[in-house]
């Protein structure tokens, strides 16, 4: 009983860490989920995001989601989810 009482503890102390961890990595799924839905329809991306094109993804993302009927949150929410997240982890931390 312990362990779970130390993990209830530190979540409680570090929640906010806790939530900005959970935020970057949404905005990591949301990126690779873009991804994904961009090369379904053909367009070429990389594998290993270290190509500078990739930064222009959620631009051409931008440019094609109406003939294909996507959502623009996924891009809109990215930057929200990592700026949020980067603050509530700085916070956290300092805390």
């Amino acid at each position: 009983m312990g362990v779970i009482q130390a993990d209830l503890y530190g979540l409680g102390h570090y929640s906010f860490a806790v939530v900005g961890f959970v935020l970057i990595f949404s905005s990591a799924f949301l990126f690779i989920h873009m991804q994904f839905k961009m090369r379904a329809v053909g367009y070429k991306t990389y594998p290993l995001f270290t190509r500078p094109s990739d930064y222009a993804l959620p631009l051409e993302y931008l440019r094609v989601r109406s003939k294909y009927g996507w959502s623009p949150w996924l891009v809109y929410l990215m930057p929200t989810f990592f700026l949020g997240g980067v603050a509530l982890l700085l916070f956290g931390v300092s805390r």
